[in-house]
């Protein structure tokens, strides 16, 4: 599946690096080998053919019964090259029954690597980044920050002009709706307007600075945060019964308003109970991996059910922190990463130390006793949905805590952990751990390795998904997959230079997020143009800013922010806006979804009930994440289904109706001027004549057409309003 799926975007890398002039490994080559030779001749040993390795230089010039594989800058001597010409079905190379065919572009770049002496590199990912000098570009006046320069030079070379920037009023929106998941409001747009007369540069600098202190941005970061730590109100599986985790949801909203450094970040979620003298909110952080589905039952046996989430702890630490698929290595080696199961395994030790007691529907890992800082408050009120006192002021909340003494771990013969192999002590992938002087012995010590700044791959991996947040791609299309089976960077100096800067700013996330959003690349206009369109298709180059859609929780949240229904929160139990009625009873699943009557109704997304096996449909129509699993990066559809959530669902009826009034009530007679104001709220910019001209003309048929009714001209607006907030512009962000 891996191959299948990447194979299209390391075709497009190949393109838009059409016939270099000068042959590299890691760009030119790997990906080749990756996807057509590393199943059957790579890492492997127990898969391997003719004991023929072609992921090393070893491997590759070995003489095996005196044929050498490949000979460097002798292409008549080198076999692969023999076998990969031949017209003999038997011989051919990828065989025919693999399905994979060399392009006769491939076909000639292995020609000239060989021919040019066939060098190997190190896998980009496994070597440390460089601190990258700027790059030297043609139009000096045009970069803002040094994200600019790697940008600007790689466009120069491609013959890409840049874009111009975008507009004042689109600026406010992107930046708005990127750092806080919210629209701006019209007033702040007109305050920005009034500001950038003086001085464009700080205005739109103040702004900035203002969006990352508001608790907001917090909330739009943490969301993003708990796909990877597949945080849900429920326990999955069969029975996805109610748990009470989201304490540690409010601990990543909270420490994320508190811009704590990731380095800490890091530390109290995988191992804060480690801590010396852990306070309660260290070791509320380790619910990271405790979010995990956690299976009870009679069915199978409870180690069994223990070993899962054990093998998910390793799965997600791999992914969140490496950017590695350790998981296809749980029952062999890797097929195409130097990670063993010895690896994954000697990973699994340092989580295999955890309280895990009792059988059947009783089993389950420990908790914390919780007590809310006001369980007398409102947000207490909420562990009841019908609103009425609570039975109780203190809760069991999921944490991590370790043995006293270590389980002994061994090999999985096969992945089954029945039959046990080798025993293995706690231990780093061997890949990741060249310049280990010595080995983490626990996961406190695990967590500080990760983020002494030596690790090859944790401040790429992190910063490539604060890019991916705001481009829609990250530098690493893959960003789940740093491997030799993920795409290659579209720019390694400069997701290098950000993961040193990342380290030197002493972890500092709001920094990185602000170089990024005041660049001259983050503000270009996002209009496609001809030339563009032609040499960069896919934006890999980002001689434009791409369009990207909102997720299902801003596309929710921005319909109640612009009708004026829009609650804050502070934190606290889970809210449940409307339902449909025996939703769950429908999916076979015990409880029952009681709809908030109060301000619950109107919450932010991040707030709502969150089950796995019957995610709120306004949730999952609109692909959030069931998070069953770490999720790296959501899908993205535009789908008709979709369409009618939007039209259709209770609450954007509701937000509809609301903007209706809030606009009869804003603007009490002139519809032009109504008008006006419903395009500032909605879409930051005035209606054009044509838009104006028609929607005044819609407004005339609608209200013939309701004149009957109690209230033709509420019923008529909220037509208007429905339109505008299903708008394409409205859905995406510009």
């Amino acid at each position: 599946m891996v191959v299948t799926t990447l194979w299209a975007s390391v075709s497009s890398t190949a393109l838009l690096a059409a016939a270099p002039e000068t042959i590299e490994f890691n760009r030119d080559i790997r990906p080749i080998l990756s996807d057509k030779c590393f199943a059957c001749h790579g890492f492997d040993a127990k898969t391997r053919e003719a004991e023929l390795r072609l992921d090393t230089p070893e491997g590759a010039y070995a003489l095996i019964d005196g044929v050498q594989a490949i000979k460097p800058g002798d292409l008549n001597a080198s076999e692969v090259w023999r076998r990969i010409i031949t017209t003999d079905k038997e011989e051919v190379m990828p065989p025919p029954e693999s399905h994979k065919h060399l392009t006769d572009a491939e076909k000639d770049l292995l020609k000239r690597w060989i021919e040019g002496g066939a060098e190997y590199q190190q896998h980009w990912a496994f070597v440390p980044p460089k601190k990258r000098p700027l790059p030297v570009v043609l139009k000096t006046d045009w970069p803002r920050n040094p994200i600019d320069h790697f940008i600007l030079a790689r466009l120069d070379r491609e013959g890409l002009p840049h874009a111009p920037e975008a507009s004042s009023a689109t600026l406010v929106r992107r930046v708005t709706l990127d750092l806080t998941g919210l629209p701006p409001t019209p007033e702040t747009l007109h305050i920005f307007l009034t500001n950038e007369k003086t001085d464009s540069t700080k205005a739109y600098d103040r702004l900035v600075d203002s969006l990352l202190a508001s608790r907001d941005y917090a909330e739009r970061r943490a969301q993003d945060w708990l796909d990877l730590a597949r945080y849900a109100d429920t326990r999955g599986f069969a029975d996805d019964k109610d748990r009470q985790i989201w304490p540690y949801r409010d601990w990543v909203v909270d420490s994320i308003d508190g811009n704590m450094p990731f380095d800490q970040f890091t530390i109290e979620q995988l191992a804060g109970d480690m801590l010396p003298q852990p306070t309660t909110d260290q070791r509320i952080a380790t619910g990271f991996h405790r979010n995990a589905p956690q299976a009870k039952g009679m069915t199978y046996p409870p180690e069994e059910y223990r070993i899962k989430g054990v093998k998910d702890r390793v799965n997600t630490t791999a992914k969140v922190w490496f950017g590695l698929t350790m998981e296809c290595a749980e029952c062999h080696d890797h097929k195409f990463d130097p990670i063993s199961q010895k690896d994954y395994f000697s990973l699994y030790a340092f989580f295999n130390n955890i309280e895990h007691s009792g059988k059947g529907f009783a089993q389950g890992g420990p908790k914390m006793t919780y007590k809310p800082a006001d369980p007398t408050s409102a947000a207490l009120s909420q562990l009841n949905p019908k609103g009425s006192k609570p039975k109780r002021s203190e809760i069991s909340v999921p944490v991590m805590k370790e043995l006293d003494k270590p389980r002994p771990t061994h090999l999985h013969i096969r992945g089954n952990f029945l039959t046990l192999g080798d025993e293995v002590t706690a231990a780093v992938p061997t890949i990741l751990s060249q310049e280990v002087e010595k080995q983490p012995g626990n996961r406190l010590e695990l967590a500080r390795w990760l983020v002494d700044g030596n690790n090859p791959l944790v401040a790429r991996v992190v910063v490539n998904r604060i890019w991916q947040s705001y481009f829609g791609h990250g530098l690493v299309r893959t960003a789940d997959d740093f491997g030799t089976q993920g795409s290659q960077p579209t720019h390694l100096d400069l997701l290098d230079w950000l993961a040193h800067e990342l380290v030197n700013s002493g972890w500092d996330m709001k920094h990185i997020n602000r170089l990024i959003v005041t660049s001259a690349t983050y503000r270009q206009s996002a209009r496609i143009t001809t030339t563009s369109a032609e040499k960069d298709p896919n934006q890999r180059l980002l001689s434009q800013m791409p369009r990207v859609r909102l997720p299902a929780e801003q596309i929710r949240d921005q319909a109640l922010a612009i009708s004026g229904l829009l609650k804050p929160y502070s934190g606290g139990p889970a809210v449940f806006p409307i339902q449909p009625k025996d939703y769950w009873k429908e999916r076979d699943l015990p409880g029952r979804w009681v709809n908030n009557k109060n301000d619950g109704q109107h919450r932010k997304s991040l707030y709502i009930y969150w089950r796995r096996m019957a995610l709120h449909p306004t949730m999952e129509l609109l692909d959030a994440p069931a998070r069953a699993m770490c999720t790296v990066k959501r899908n993205s559809a535009n789908l008709p289904t979709q369409a009618l959530v939007t039209l259709n669902d209770p609450i954007f009826v509701e937000t509809a109706r609301q903007l209706a009034n809030r606009l009869i009530t804003e603007v009490p007679k002139d519809p032009s001027a109504r008008l006006d104001r419903a395009f500032q709220l909605c879409l930051s910019r005035l209606p054009d004549e044509q838009e104006r001209e028609r929607l005044l003309r819609f407004i005339d048929i609608q209200l013939k057409r309701y004149q009957e009714t109690p209230s033709p001209e509420k019923t008529a607006w909220q037509s208007v309003a429905s339109i505008l907030l299903n708008l394409d512009e409205t859905l995406n962000r510009p």
